[in-house]
């Protein structure tokens, strides 16, 4: 008997490592290898985009977090994450999220204009700069990005007449 577990182990830390290997390469989501359907990560998305729209913040964050970790390659998900934990004040975690999303649409400038919101949140004032940064050479000339741009630029006004406070001696 000893012997059939050992000839069974080798196989099962085989399929182990092609698992991690696929979900480490971005060629497959826990949710894939879990049986997780598209349909059924859908569904949860809607329930948890409903709680989030009508301020349940805590609950749509507990269906977030499960899509993220199911469906890590969908950056709703991530967007999701990161605006109920910024709803709830949760600004650290929150700029964790919109980073992630960042790194799977890397020309988008809503990541980095949310994250911006959550640095001057936490009154870092050089990593906002950083973030309306960004967010404004992404956004670039776009024209679907044109309110991104406009939000980024009045941003950056705001946080040079702050910094201009604080350099004053004023407070801002």
């Amino acid at each position: 008997m000893a012997e059939s577990a050992q000839a069974i182990q080798p196989d099962a830390e085989a399929r182990f490592e092609a698992l991690v290997e696929s979900v480490v390469h971005g060629h497959a989501t826990l949710g894939e290898i879990k049986g997780i359907t598209d349909n059924e990560l859908e569904a949860v998305y809607t329930v948890a985009y409903n709680l989030y729209r009508q301020n349940r913040n805590g609950e749509s964050e507990k269906l977030f977090r499960f899509l993220c970790l199911y469906g890590h390659l969908d950056k709703r998900f991530w967007m999701g994450l990161g605006a109920c934990l910024q709803q709830q004040q949760k600004y650290e975690e929150a700029v964790q999220a919109y980073s992630y999303m960042a790194i799977l649409d890397v020309e988008n400038p809503h990541p980095p204009m949310h994250a911006a919101f959550c640095y001057l949140a936490l009154n870092d004032l050089e990593k906002a700069e950083s973030g309306i940064e960004a967010a404004l050479h992404w956004a670039g000339d776009k024209e679907q990005y044109s309110q991104v741009r406009a939000k980024a630029e009045l941003l950056r006004s705001v946080l040079q007449q702050k910094k201009e406070g604080l350099a004053n001696g004023n407070g801002g």
